[in-house]
C-alpha cells in the first residue's frame, strides 16, 4: 500500500484534505499530519511516505525548504506541492527539487484526490516492474562493468593515465587500488581439445566462481582476459605481505582448478612492485613467466615465479635499461636445445599475444648462453630458424608477409650485416609482434563472420523472453565474457541495448500498423511483463506506446 503524509498550516484545510478523500479505497494509507515543516520532517522520517502533500507557505519552514530537506534523506518519495501563489519563482524552485506536482489553490477535493491517485499508479507501476527492471539493470550493469573493467586493466599496464585517473576510474567500478605493494598473476586456461576461444561451460563457471570467490575479498582483484585467461592483482602494505598473499592465492586456484578436468592450465606471476604505476612491470614478468609454456614439452610445471628482490624504481629516462636487468630475475633453466627455439615460437604463434612477444624472444636469448649469443654462426642460425617458423605459420593460415617485409626488413640483409645480438633480437620481436598481429587481422575475419551469426540469431529470436547473452555466445561457440567484449567492440553498443533496439523496433512496427493492445505487443517482442516493456518504451522512445501510437495515427490522418 502506498504511505502519504500531510504537511498543511490551515487546519481546516487539512482537515478537509483528510476527511474528504477515502483512503482506504484509494488503496493509500494515510500515516500522519502536520502544521508546519519543522514539526513534519522529523515525522517523516520516521514514516518513510511515498507521498508527501505540502503547503508551500508555512511558518517555522515553508514547504520548499522542506521538500528540500526530504528529497536529500528519502529521494524516492513522491512530493505534491499547495499553493496559493501563483509565481514562477515558487514554480521554478519545485522544479529544481524534483517535485512530483505543483498544485495551486484552491483545489477541489476530486482534483486533489485525481492527482494523488495518478502519483500512487506511478509508484504502483513502478514496484509491479521492479523485479523485472532490477534483472535487465542488473545484466545491462554487469555487462558494461565487465567492459570497462578490462579498459582499466589496459590502462594499469600500459600506464597511459594520471594516478588520480586511475584511482577516480577504479572508484567508479566499486574497486580500490591503494596499496603499498603490487604483484600481478597471469593464469592461461586452455579447453582440453578445442580452441581458446571456443565456448565452454566448464571455463564459464570456473571464471565466475573465481570471481565470486575474490569478489569480496580487498587484497584480489580478478580481471577476465577473454580468450587469454585471466589476470588476478594482488595488493597488500609491503612486497613480503604480497607476495605471501599471491601464493596462498595461487595454491587456491590449483586445488579449484584439480576439479576442472577438461581445462589445462598455466600459471605466470610478476615480482611485486612498488607503485601503481609500476603495475605494466610486474604484468610484463608474469607475461615472461608464462612464456615458459611455450618451451616445456611435457609441461608438468605449472606456476612460474619471477624471483623476488628485482629493482622497483619509478619510471624515468633509463626505464629499458632497467626493465631489462630485471628481466635476468627470472629462474627459467637453459631448456632450450637445436629444436627447441622453433618449437616454442610454433607454439607461441598458435596462441600467445603481442604483449608475450617481447618476454618469450627474452626467454629464448637468455637461455643460450653467452657463448653462443656471442658466436656469430649460432646467432645467424637461431636467427633463421625463428625466422622461418614465422615465415611457415603465415603460410599456413595464408597470409601475405610482403607488409612485414616492408616494415621489418629482409631477413637476408639483417644476416649478412652481421648485426649484433641485441639488433638481431629488435628485428626478431617486431617481426614476431607484425605476425601476431597479422594473425589477430585474419581472425577478424572470423569474428566478423562469428558476430554476423550473432546479429542473426538475435535478428531471429528477440521475441524468445529467455534469450540471453550467454545462450547467444553458447550458440556461436564462444565464451560469453569475450563474446561481450568483441560484440560491444564491433557493434559500438552492448548485447543488452542491441537486443533492447531490434524489441522496440518491432513494437513501433506492431502500435502503427496493428490494433495489438500494449500488452499483447509485450508479448510479441519479448517481454513477460507488460508493465516493464511500457517502462522500457517510455524509457527509449521519450513517450507512451499510447502517445505513441496517437502521434503516428494523428500524422497520417493529416496526411
Amino acid at each position: 500500500m502506498v504511505k502519504l503524509f500531510l504537511c498543511e498550516d490551515e487546519i481546516v484545510m487539512r482537515d478537509g484534505i483528510k476527511n474528504h478523500i477515502d483512503w482506504e479505497k484509494e488503496g493509500i494509507e494515510f500515516v500522519g499530519e502536520a502544521s508546519d515543516g519543522e514539526l513534519a520532517y522529523p515525522m517523516i522520517l520516521e514514516n518513510k511516505p511515498d507521498i508527501l502533500i505540502t503547503d508551500i507557505k508555512m511558518p517555522f519552514m515553508d514547504g520548499l525548504e522542506l521538500s528540500e530537506l526530504v528529497k536529500k534523506e528519502l529521494p524516492d518519495t513522491r512530493i505534491i506541492i499547495l499553493s496559493g501563489y501563483d509565481e514562477f519563482a515558487y514554480a521554478q524552485k519545485a522544479v529544481s527539487l524534483g517535485i512530483t506536482e505543483y498544485l495551486l489553490k484552491p483545489i477541489s477535493p476530486a482534483k486533489l484526490r485525481d492527482s494523488i491517485r495518478s502519483v500512487a499508479d506511478r509508484i504502483e507501476e513502478e514496484r509491479a516492474l521492479g523485479a523485472s527492471e532490477a534483472e535487465w539493470a542488473r545484466e545491462e550493469q554487469a555487462e558494461r562493468r565487465l567492459i570497462e573493467k578490462n579498459r582499466l586493466f589496459d590502462t594499469l599496464i600500459m600506464n597511459d593515465m594520471s594516478t588520480s585517473e586511475v584511482l577516480d576510474k577504479a572508484k567508479s567500478l566499486d574497486l580500490v587500488l591503494t596499496a603499498r605493494a603490487y604483484q600481478m598473476t597471469l593464469i592461461s586456461l586452455n579447453v582440453t581439445g578445442a580452441s581458446a576461444d571456443s565456448f565452454s561451460e566448464s571455463m564459464n563457471r570456473l571464471k565466475n566462481e573465481l570471481t565470486e570467490l575474490y569478489a569480496d575479498k580487498e587484497k584480489y582483484i580478478v580481471f577476465d582476459r577473454g580468450i587469454n585467461g585471466i589476470a588476478v592483482l594482488t595488493m597488500a602494505d609491503s612486497a613480503d605481505e604480497t607476495a605471501g598473499y599471491t601464493r596462498e592465492m595461487v595454491d587456491n586456484i590449483e586445488g579449484i582448478l584439480r576439479r576442472y578436468g577438461d581445462l589445462d592450465h598455466f600459471i605466470g606471476v610478476g615480482g611485486p612492485v612498488n607503485r601503481l604505476s609500476e603495475i605494466g612491470h610486474t604484468y610484463y614478468e608474469a607475461s615472461r613467466a608464462l612464456a615458459k609454456r611455450f618451451f616445456a614439452d611435457d609441461k608438468t610445471e605449472r606456476v612460474v615465479y619471477a624471483l623476488s628482490g628485482q629493482k622497483t624504481e619509478g619510471p624515468g629516462p633509463d626505464e629499458e635499461d632497467r626493465r631489462d636487468s630485471r628481466k635476468a630475475n627470472f629462474n627459467i633453466e637453459p631448456v632450450l636445445d637445436s629444436e627447441s627455439p622453433h618449437k616454442a615460437i610454433e607454439s607461441f604463434l598458435r596462441t600467445g599475444t603481442q604483449d608475450e612477444a617481447e618476454p618469450i624472444l627474452d626467454s629464448i636469448f637468455s637461455t643460450i648462453g653467452e657463448q653462443n649469443i656471442n658466436s656469430l654462426v649460432f646467432l645467424n642460425y637461431l636467427t633463421m630458424d625463428i625466422y622461418l617458423a614465422m615465415a611457415r605459420f603465415i603460410r599456413e593460415i595464408g597470409a601475405d608477409s610482403t607488409d612485414i617485409e616492408n616494415e621489418c626488413g629482409n631477413i637476408n640483409e639483417l644476416i649478412t650485416a652481421s648485426r649484433s645480438a641485441v639488433e638481431t633480437k629488435d628485428y626478431l620481436k617486431k617481426y614476431l609482434k607484425n605476425v601476431i598481429g597479422l594473425r589477430d587481422s585474419t581472425s577478424a575475419k572470423k569474428y566478423s563472420k562469428l558476430l554476423g551469426n550473432a546479429v542473426r540469431y538475435i535478428d531471429e529470436n528477440y521475441s524468445n523472453e529467455d534469450i540471453s547473452l550467454n545462450k547467444v555466445a553458447a550458440n556461436v561457440n564462444i565464451s560469453p565474457n569475450h563474446f561481450s567484449s568483441i560484440f560491444s567492440q564491433e557493434m559500438g553498443k552492448t548485447f543488452i541495448e542491441y537486443l533492447i533496439g531490434k524489441r522496440m523496433e518491432r513494437a513501433r512496427e506492431l502500435l502503427m500498423t496493428t490494433d495489438m493492445r500494449s500488452s499483447e505487443i509485450a508479448y510479441a517482442v519479448g517481454y513477460k511483463d507488460p508493465h516493464y516493456f511500457s517502462y522500457t518504451f517510455k524509457k527509449t522512445q521519450g513517450m507512451t506506446t499510447r502517445e505513441f501510437r496517437a502521434r503516428r495515427k494523428a500524422g497520417g490522418e493529416a496526411k
